[in-house]
């Protein structure tokens, strides 16, 4: 007895596509390297390949179940799972279901693995996202991009992989499931950017995070790739640029309203991380935007 209305055949289905990278992958945060369809039956030896990529797999019939590192977690209709498939995995239909058909997709990237850390999905693969965000066209249109061997394929699949991407970041956004050491970096974050002015240091944005110092480094490099005060450098110099073109302050005045009350200090930092001075940098700007068609 299954649990699902069986068909009176199943015609199993394993169909793989697998994307060359081109020369316009190298300049895109994801790439595609494979993606398929599946159809198949619980007397079916469960997939375990180890590959060292991020993999999506949505669930169009029937049920499936992954297992992680030892914790089974079902996939029904309508659910997509996120899985790292270096870890220790196998996937495959449930005993009591007469099949299990899916897509899949198979790809890497630059901040997979934060992101992947960042909403918990080692601990939960499981999003309920297909349904309501209608996600099947675009797994369905990746196939077809990869299938067609295009040479915009890349770009399209790229585009396409970060609208699905966006969507599960939505579902544990709204649904509160973001780590708490995510929020407070958050938090630092805003509190930072509302006043670049203030002389941070290290130990006020440790207590702004509720962390000790050490954690706070650890959890910036983590997540941002960087220490805390090089990412507050590289801020303040941010929003240095936007003022210097929008704006006829004077360069000090800049300096010190993004938190440089030195503006030699400024000004080697500027340099450094712009690699022109600041009055360079505004001249280069202006002339720009005298360019702009009105």
């Amino acid at each position: 007895m299954t649990d699902d209305a069986a068909p009176a055949e199943i015609r199993t289905l394993d169909e793989v596509h697998f994307q060359t990278p081109g020369r316009l992958s190298r300049a895109l945060p994801y790439s595609l390297r494979a993606a398929g369809r599946r159809i198949c039956t619980p007397t079916e030896t469960p997939i375990a390949h180890r590959f060292n990529q991020h993999t999506l797999i949505l669930t169009l019939s029937g049920k499936g179940v992954l297992d992680i590192n030892g914790r089974a977690n079902l996939l029904p209709e309508g659910t997509v799972a996120w899985l790292d498939s270096s870890m220790l995995y196998s996937h495959g239909c449930e005993l009591r279901c007469s099949h299990w058909s899916y897509l899949w997709l198979g790809f890497v990237g630059h901040g997979l693995d934060t992101l992947f850390d960042s909403l918990e999905v080692g601990v939960n693969p499981v999003f309920e996202t297909a349904t309501q965000h209608n996600l099947q066209p675009l797994f369905e249109n990746i196939l077809s991009e990869v299938e067609g061997s295009s040479f915009l394929a890349d770009s399209r699949c790229f585009a396409l992989l970060a609208q699905l991407i966006s969507a599960l970041i939505s579902e544990r956004a709204d649904g509160g499931d973001l780590s708490s050491a995510v929020q407070r970096l958050q938090r630092v974050v805003e509190m930072v950017r509302a006043d670049l002015s203030h002389s941070w240091n290290v130990a006020e944005l440790a207590d702004a995070a509720n962390l000790s110092q050490a954690q706070l480094f650890r959890r910036f490099r983590q997540r941002m790739g960087t220490t805390p005060l090089d990412w507050l450098r590289h801020e303040r110099v941010n929003a240095a640029k936007r003022l210097l073109v929008v704006t006829e302050d004077q360069i000090g005045r800049i300096a010190a309203r993004c938190g440089y009350p030195d503006p030699f200090h400024f000004a080697r930092d500027f340099k450094k991380l712009a690699g022109v001075t600041p009055s360079e940098f505004r001249q280069q700007g202006q002339s720009a935007r005298k360019r702009e068609p009105r």
